[in-house]
């Protein structure tokens, strides 16, 4: 079950950073896949941080 959430968060905020700078911003389409990607990892580690000291 914690891998079907890590999958849904990790998906939800690379398409959301993707979509809101895809929108927002003139920077290439590869940087901010790049940067989406990144943030979505940083969510994704952020999760798994906080669910193994509970």
């Amino acid at each position: 079950m914690h891998l079907v959430f890590g999958l849904l968060i990790f998906t939800v905020v690379a398409l959301a950073t993707y979509m809101m700078m895809a929108s927002y911003t003139e920077l290439s389409e590869t940087v901010v896949v790049i940067l989406a990607l990144g943030f979505a990892f940083v969510a994704e580690y952020t999760y798994m941080k906080l669910r193994a000291d509970s």
